[in-house]
């Protein structure tokens, strides 16, 4: 009696229409978090307002339409009874998506496309900025006279603010800006497991202001200053007989926020690497292999500063030139006295 569940019950085609329903469903919920994640490229809902027609070929002023931008806190946005006395001439030849109606909702109120609402604890004035400070607009606002349609994302962001502040002498202090933060504020991400993770938060380089260590910490008097003090829960005895070096090999630049050069060649002109073992320095010279590299020269330096077997190579014969290959002949068939790493041969051999 023949199976229901043998291979003559199914069509040949079955498993492959299945793994292939399963790929377009792992691309579309890939998709999904993506979009919800703000991974994919935002699209508009609105109809994007064209800054270059109104202020380059109009030649209108930026306060024509932000009427309240030098007196208020606020820019202003134009009612459409401001734009219908040009529109209503030549709107009629627009497509609807490009007239006047369609920046409006209800009540007259303009469809804004950006969000450019600042959080609540954000202390902000155009007035300050505009009439006080006698800035322009394009010291904030770049080329909005260019602008064909309006960013999607932030009109102006904060290191443009922090870098205007310091070129007019002004303090970076939180309470400038902020209303209920200052230095000594603690962010919510610094709960009891944030100081064994802070290190993969800086290495990661966020721009979020939660994520930006010197917006409250400076380097040399803070990060320093501590890690000087407290080592890194890595550093445990096996680190520092076995793992530094590897460490050291891939982030050097880690190691030089404690340990400058002086402190590596002391300890490493008193103790012996653990690699340097029994049959390591054979007349094989099998060590060469393991320290003929950019990195690693520097490394043996450390120790082995007087060592003249380099520097007392054979010169090259008198009917050679460096830019013969020295391979065509030496270790094809002529036997090389020390191992071939693969490097330029003149580099000893001059």
């Amino acid at each position: 009696m023949e199976l229901l569940i043998g291979p003559k019950s199914r069509p040949r085609g079955a498993p492959r229409r299945r793994v292939l329903a399963l790929w377009i469903g792992v691309a579309l919920t890939g998709l999904s978090v993506a979009a919800c994640l703000g991974l994919a490229e935002p699209r508009r809902s609105e109809p994007s307002f064209p800054h270059a027609v109104h202020l380059q070929d109009k030649q209108l002023d930026c306060a024509f339409c932000h009427g309240t931008a030098r007196s208020s806190d606020e820019p202003g946005m134009p009612p459409p009874e401001l734009c219908t006395t040009c529109h209503e001439r030549f709107d009629p030849e627009k497509p609807p998506e490009r007239r006047l109606a369609a920046f409006y909702g209800e009540r007259g109120r303009y469809r804004k496309v950006a969000d450019a609402t600042l959080p609540e604890d954000i202390r902000f004035s155009h007035r300050r900025h505009v009439t006080d400070a006698r800035l322009d607009c394009i010291d904030c606002h770049g080329d909005v006279a260019a602008q064909t349609e309006v960013p999607l994302g932030p009109l102006v962001v904060k290191d443009d603010c922090m870098s205007c502040h310091e070129r007019v002498g002004k303090r970076n202090e939180c309470r400038e800006c902020h209303v209920g933060i200052d230095r000594s504020t603690r962010p919510p991400t610094h709960d009891a497991g944030f100081g064994r993770a802070h290190g993969e938060v800086f290495r990661h380089a966020s721009t979020r202001s939660v994520d930006r260590c010197t917006l409250c910490h400076d380097e040399a008097t803070g990060c320093r200053a501590c890690h000087e003090r407290e080592a890194p829960r890595d550093h445990d005895n096996g680190f520092r007989l076995r793992g530094h070096g590897l460490v050291a090999a891939l982030d050097r630049a880690r190691c030089s926020t404690c340990h400058t050069r002086d402190s590596c060649t002391e300890c490493h002109q008193d103790t012996r690497p653990r690699s340097h073992r029994a049959g390591f320095g054979a007349p094989a010279n099998r060590h060469c292999g393991g320290c003929h590299s950019s990195a690693a020269e520097e490394g043996c330096a450390v120790c082995h500063q007087g060592t003249p077997s380099h520097a007392a190579a054979n010169p090259l014969p008198a009917d050679h030139h460096p830019g013969m290959n020295c391979r065509m002949c030496h270790g094809n068939g002529v036997v090389l006295r020390h191992e071939d790493p693969g490097l330029s041969c003149t580099s000893c051999h001059r």
